[in-house]
């Protein structure tokens, strides 16, 4: 079997969860991983397991403790879904990521803790990318919970082959970030979109694909349920199996190859 036709077989598989709290959703990400085919790439939504604030699962946690508490549930989950998923079913989703920094000077040791939105590919035994949120959403007060990643982590990365590209959720809006993946295959575009905004994210997404020519796999939860993959032509479904052929073949009627 050729590279091209290996390609053709990944499966673009993503995914919404709807469970009410984070250990539910845990259990219904795993359920999720069990059903899906083969050779799949799945893509969950923004913050699927934990959303923003757990439910109050870290409510007794003051602000020093909570960084600590996070690692370990960051350390648990990514355990677990990597022993739910295998050599051939890779997940893609975001989790909050803390990250401490230790300040030395001649009187005292400070050490101080900042939270990423981190977006990573894994599938039993590695990782294959990771990015952090660059564009924070303020009507949400994202910028009280979580620190901006450079805007330099938005960029293409092969994996398996393609050259696949992120936007996490707000980050959608800017085109900026558009022409920096305008070379890529598939873009992943995992969500926390409100619902009374669906219409605006259906165009931003079937735009993207259109515009850049490629994939675009969504998934949104936690507030508006919708996932699916936009093909390069603009058409929806709910999951598909990519082809770089019909890349090809759509710039080649335009003449832009």
């Amino acid at each position: 079997m050729t590279s091209d036709q290996n390609l053709t077989e990944l499966n673009l598989y993503p995914v919404t969860l709807s469970a009410s709290n984070v250990q539910l959703r845990k259990l219904e990400l795993m359920d999720k991983i069990s059903q899906a085919p083969r050779n799949s790439l799945m893509l969950a939504s923004e913050l699927c397991v934990s959303g923003y604030d757990f439910d109050g699962f870290f409510a007794g946690a003051n602000s020093a403790m909570l960084p600590q508490m996070l690692g370990s549930f960051d350390s648990i989950l990514m355990e677990e879904l990597q022993d739910a998923l295998s050599e051939d079913k890779f997940l893609a989703f975001t989790h909050l990521k803390s990250i401490q920094k230790t300040d030395t000077t001649k009187e005292h040791e400070k050490v101080s803790a900042r939270i990423f939105n981190e977006f990573v590919i894994l599938n039993d035994t590695q990782v294959f990318h990771a990015q952090s949120k660059t564009k924070l959403f303020r009507p949400n007060l994202e910028y009280e919970k979580f620190s901006a990643a450079d805007e330099s982590e938005v960029k293409i990365f092969e994996f398996k082959g393609i050259k696949v590209g992120v936007l996490i959720c707000f980050e959608l809006r800017f085109i900026d970030l558009w022409q920096r993946l305008k070379s890529a295959e598939i873009i992943l575009v995992p969500a926390m979109w409100g619902k009374e905004r669906k219409e605006a994210f259906v165009l931003l997404c079937k735009a993207l694909a259109m515009v850049n020519i490629c994939y675009v796999v969504v998934a949104s939860s936690l507030d508006l349920e919708f996932s699916g993959v936009f093909l390069p032509d603009g058409e929806f479904k709910k999951s598909t199996k990519f082809d770089r052929n019909l890349i090809t073949q759509i710039k080649q009627n335009l003449e832009i190859m």
